[in-house]
């Protein structure tokens, strides 16, 4: 059993990164497993699409993940426990409350081992973004796990945040640096601490887009993993399958996409200029 969890921001391109590696051999993409609770087991856009192959593989996990706790399983409680060891705020925390750090660790345990009980592929991708959730799956789950920090041109996450209806809620050019400037610092500190047993590697948005196949290759070589299958369908401009993610954005609702190249750029307007100089240390 393998997992590759995916640090990032929001609207970093986790979810296309996730889909990229989810065409590897012997890979299955999963996308936010974080949103599991919250959802009650079922992905928001799939829960209605009765007999879809995501519907489908995600209602039998939960029939099977269900059957792993005689009592129940209390979505609303648990979700209150997730929110405080998998957001932001838990590196703030001075201490863990035993019994529900007990709790959360045996839901992660039993949810990872019904996904890899229930697949074919010795490998699956969380892309929860989160670096609490990182850190935690890093204490509680006893398999290999390694680690992508995905990074994004700050001017590209700010433009991203500035768009209105897509599946992020929206952010002002001032709130949106903020946060890409503080969530980024809690990923550099957490990339950190897990380099001292894991394999962590690092890439950039720009270079997936831009350059997809010598990154791919790249990740492949670092992370051991084949990743020949999806470097073929880019050469030849083939269509990738968009496995069963439970969320994130809307490229998950559709069962196929395709992978646009493109090369980046940004004009020196004084908002870029700004963002750049908020965003230098990271």
């Amino acid at each position: 059993m393998k997992i590759i969890y995916i640090i990032s921001t929001g609207r970093s391109g986790s979810t296309i990164l996730d889909i990229l590696l989810g065409n590897g051999e012997d890979i299955l993409s999963c996308g936010e497993l974080n949103r599991y609770v919250i959802r009650e087991g079922s992905p928001t856009y799939w829960r209605h699409k009765k007999g879809f192959p995501t519907q489908v593989f995600w209602e039998n996990i939960k029939a099977k993940l269900e059957t792993k706790f005689p009592i129940g399983l209390d979505m609303q409680k648990l979700n209150d426990i997730v929110s405080k060891y998998e957001y932001h705020s838990d590196f703030f925390k001075l201490s863990n409350n035993k019994k529900e750090f007990a709790i959360y660790s045996d839901f992660i345990t039993k949810l990872n081992a019904t996904i890899f009980e229930n697949i074919e592929q010795s490998t699956i991708v969380d892309s929860s973004k989160y670096p609490a959730r990182a850190l935690k799956l890093d204490e509680i789950l006893d398999c290999d796990i390694d680690f992508i920090y995905l990074q994004r041109d700050p001017r590209g996450v700010v433009k991203s945040f500035s768009k209105q209806g897509i599946t992020q809620s929206s952010k002002s050019w001032l709130a949106a640096n903020i946060y890409y400037l503080s969530v980024n610092l809690l990923c550099k500190f957490t990339v950190f601490k897990l380099k001292k047993n894991h394999k962590v590697i690092k890439i950039k948005y720009e270079s997936l887009v831009g350059q997809p196949v010598e990154t791919l290759k790249f990740i492949q070589r670092e992370l051991q993993i084949n990743l020949q299958p999806v470097i073929d369908k880019i050469q030849t401009d083939d269509f990738l399958i968009v496995g069963p993610l439970f969320e994130g954005n809307r490229m998950r609702m559709t069962d196929k996409v395709k992978l646009k190249q493109h090369v980046t750029h940004y004009p020196n307007t004084v908002k870029n200029i700004f963002t750049k100089i908020i965003n230098f240390m990271v």
